[in-house]
């Protein structure tokens, strides 16, 4: 019998670490038998902050006798807790001997695909992964020459090649479980070379540098497996015989027959949205989240969060929310929220399309650039969108990003402007220096970004700086527009997560309207690779009968 003993304050001493439990559990540091961490993060509302760690220990006392004596932040370490903090998670396949003839394809390199990938190996099954952009390392040789020189490759870019949007937003995979599948996915994240203490850290970010490292290890161990994964592989067409689909059509002509096609194209392939509609897809518009980043230095929000320099912790960081219950002008102010923090981090030019502006966040592992950022997005829903049809909230999303480029001025300039002067409707006169490298114009974001949006900022904003000091204030600088957090549309799915109205398609991931960020992309992927082995299984038992 164990115990969960949690909200301990953590140091580098193991001696010091045993020492604090036993003082809660009031015992002796020697009836402390086994200590195991589980979990730490800094408790910035602390004065001064603090490290605090989640521990199962194992004691010599009578486990029910202390806990007989209430100790705060303690109970007895349950099944499902052995389960959300297991870091072995080894899951064998479902079947024994892949049937010949059965190849499935997995269109996109992202985590959906990935890890519907790796799971399709572990159980034999001779997949094919096809990724239209390139190989991490020849992404990174084209990212660098559109956020250096403007050279935009619409294939391969910060959206589209191994590894998928998240490689360039630093791999950010917040998650609280780490049970079941997840448990699965973070533990392979380990074996390919992430640091085990993502098994620990309660918000877990690998960064863009380890990604590149971790990346090339995931693939030599799919095709060690039997995976054919290719490259600079875009599919063109569906291939659909008697309203199923039997394979795909790259763009170079050249016919892949294969199924089910698990298609994880990712949250900005709107020619792929096209494709599938076209081959009779089910979709619809959904809501979507749309605003600016926000940037200030990271020493003011360190300040803010620590109450001071922070010393030996962490770049200090935020989650914030708002959900408004006024009206402007009729209208009713949206929620927001920030999103993908990134503290020591910088803003990036992410589109994938030409004549267009679109900015993310992201941050390398050790978070040492001068400035915290992060997207401020707005709640909309399908109604706000104008016109009808699956595709509205794309139409939505483009003509945003196009105003964005020609109030940048060209070029994937970023039309920029401090909080300050947003808030009293006026043009920056000047702008600080910010960690955009494509370039900022000075510009009203109300010629961008629509009323709705705007207001939901503002509301947002006044909020969040009663939370963050100086939130509000002149050193914040906005840069827009932040407008790919989410995909515009909804493949519709059955159980078997295959497409209700096109057997054979299964859209997973971003791309499809189900998942919003790297683990529940590599989640919705990994639970299509299992819907497949299941369905294989199946039919070899019946063929064996």
């Amino acid at each position: 019998m164990a115990l969960l003993v949690t909200n301990i304050p953590w140091t580098n001493s193991e001696h010091e670490s045993v020492n604090s439990i036993a003082k809660r559990l009031g015992v002796s540091d020697a009836q402390i038998r086994d200590v195991k961490l589980l979990k730490k993060s800094v408790d910035g509302r602390r004065r001064p902050p603090v490290w605090l760690a989640n521990y199962r220990v194992e004691i010599e006392s009578d486990e029910l006798a202390v806990l007989a004596s209430k100790p705060h932040g303690v109970r007895l370490f349950t099944e499902r807790d052995e389960n959300r903090f297991r870091t072995d998670w080894s899951l064998s396949p479902l079947t024994e001997g892949w049937p010949q003839g059965i190849r499935p394809i997995v269109v996109g390199a992202g985590p959906a695909g990935l890890f519907a990938a790796l799971r399709l190996a572990e159980a034999g099954a001779p997949a094919l992964l096809l990724e239209r952009g390139a190989d991490v390392d020849g992404r990174h040789r084209a990212v660098r020459a559109f956020w250096r020189r403007g050279e935009l490759d619409t294939e391969t870019n910060v959206v589209f090649g191994e590894g998928g949007a998240g490689t360039f937003s630093d791999g950010k995979i917040y998650t609280r479980r780490r049970d079941g599948a997840l448990g699965w996915i973070f533990s392979k994240f380990v074996e390919f070379g992430a640091d085990p203490s993502i098994l620990e850290e309660g918000w877990t970010h690998l960064g863009t540098d380890r990604l590149r490292e971790i990346l090339p290890r995931m693939r030599k161990s799919l095709m060690e497996r039997g995976i054919d994964v290719r490259f600079g592989a875009r599919v063109a067409e569906l291939l659909v015989d008697g309203g199923k689909v039997r394979g795909v059509r790259l763009d170079d002509g050249t016919a892949l027959l294969g199924g089910p096609v698990v298609m994880a194209t990712g949250h900005s392939a709107r020619d792929s949205w096209d494709m599938m509609l076209a081959a009779g897809a089910k979709a619809e518009a959904r809501s979507i989240h749309v605003g600016a980043r926000i940037e200030h230095p990271q020493k003011l929000i360190d300040q803010a969060r620590y109450g001071g320099p922070r010393g030996d912790f962490p770049p200090s960081s935020y989650r914030l929310t708002s959900n408004p219950k006024s009206k402007k002008g009729g209208r009713t102010i949206r929620p927001a929220h920030t999103f993908c923090m990134c503290p020591g981090g910088t803003v990036v030019a992410a589109t994938n399309h030409p004549g267009r502006v679109v900015v993310n966040g992201m941050s390398y592992s050790g978070r040492k650039a001068w400035w915290a950022n992060s997207a401020i997005v707005v709640s909309i829903p399908p109604e706000d969108f104008p016109g009808t049809g699956p595709l509205a909230g794309v139409r939505f999303q483009d003509a945003i990003e196009q105003a964005a480029y020609h109030a940048g001025g060209g070029d994937y300039r970023a039309p920029a402007q401090r909080v300050t002067d947003l808030i009293r409707g006026q043009l920056s006169g000047d702008l600080p220096r910010v960690s955009y490298t494509m370039g900022v114009q000075s510009a009203d974001l109300r010629d961008v970004l629509p009323p709705q949006i705007i207001d939901g900022m503002l509301e947002a904003i006044h909020h969040f700086e009663q939370q963050v000091p100086g939130f509000a204030g002149p050193e914040g600088v906005l840069i827009a527009p932040e407008t790919r957090t989410t995909s515009p549309i909804k493949f519709l799915r059955d159980e078997r997560l295959e497409s209700v109205s096109l057997p054979g398609l299964m859209p997973v991931g971003e791309g499809a309207g189900h998942a919003g960020g790297i683990a529940s992309a590599a989640l919705d992927g990994f639970r299509a690779a299992n819907s497949i082995i299941e369905s294989v299984g199946a039919q070899k038992q019946n063929a064996d009968k």
